[in-house]
């Protein structure tokens, strides 16, 4: 087994090891997979490779796992970490987490709560589940927002809702989302998926989710960290539905909870 750099010869690759793992942990407790195509996980994993630090595990020229990471500031995020179901047991995830990781002052990572092994090596290296993270689906009812589109600061709300700067983010976001900005926050939607949602406050990040709601012609889905209570409180009274296999937010001790955020994806927060 070699461990190398991630090239884009392997993305689809990728994909299979992902679809293969996250099977493994999903469909043997009866619940679909998530079962984003090549050209998704492609994307981003791209993105995540040319901002960060990506790895793959060969065996015999055959890709059988691969981690990602990425640093902004002082902010270490874990991207992606996955193992082929038949490689499992033979250390080849803590060598691939060893390979992503760098110096950082705060840590995150997010998982599915149902990942039987996965968080208990990452809270071993100090990365504590602190706060499930809901997806919100559905249809939208939700009464006419306050507020109209303004220009915002990108700058300042990512401080605000995250702690670090998203520049390098906002470029790949904005390549195939359209982007809103509410004076004091913005937000991101694609196909019925929205996020990230992002404000100076939590008032003023409820108040773009509620905006995006609004606008909504059809279904759509949202990722709520449980800590950000004013957003959860929106999806809620749009009559989203919470699906059955919640995510965790793992944080170091340094790393606070967020409370004004809708989260892009798993793997870029």
């Amino acid at each position: 087994m070699e461990l190398r750099p991630t090239t884009d010869g392997d993305l689809p690759a990728m994909h299979r090891v992902f679809t293969d793992a996250i099977g493994s942990v999903f469909q043997p407790r009866g619940y679909e997979p998530p079962a984003p195509s090549v050209a998704v996980l492609a994307g981003l994993q791209g993105h995540i490779m040319r901002t960060g630090r990506s790895f793959v595990a060969e065996e015999d020229g055959v890709v059988i796992g691969y981690g990602s990471s990425w640093t902004r500031g002082d902010d270490w995020f874990l991207a992606s970490l996955f193992v082929a179901p038949s490689a499992h047991g033979r250390g080849i995830g803590p060598a691939l987490l060893d390979a992503v990781w760098v110096p950082a002052v705060r840590r995150r990572t997010m998982t599915d709560a149902i990942q039987p092994i996965s968080n208990v090596l990452y809270g071993r290296r100090g990365l504590i589940p602190s706060t499930p993270v809901l997806t919100f689906t559905g249809r939208p009812q939700l009464d006419p927002a306050p507020g109209e589109p303004a220009a915002v600061d990108l700058g300042a709300v990512d401080e605000a809702a995250y702690g670090f700067q998203r520049t390098v983010d906002h470029a790949h976001w904005s390549s195939f989302a359209r982007r809103t900005e509410w004076g004091d926050a913005y937000s991101y939607s694609v196909n019925g998926f929205i996020g990230p949602v992002a404000g100076l406050t939590p008032a003023a990040a409820a108040r773009a989710l509620a905006g995006e709601l609004v606008g909504a012609t059809g279904p759509v889905r949202v990722l709520v960290p449980g800590t950000s209570r004013a957003l959860v409180e929106v999806a809620l009274a749009a009559r989203l539905q919470l699906a059955p296999v919640p995510g965790l937010l793992l944080l170091s001790e340094d790393a606070p909870a967020p409370t004004a955020l809708a989260v892009s994806s798993y793997a870029l927060y």
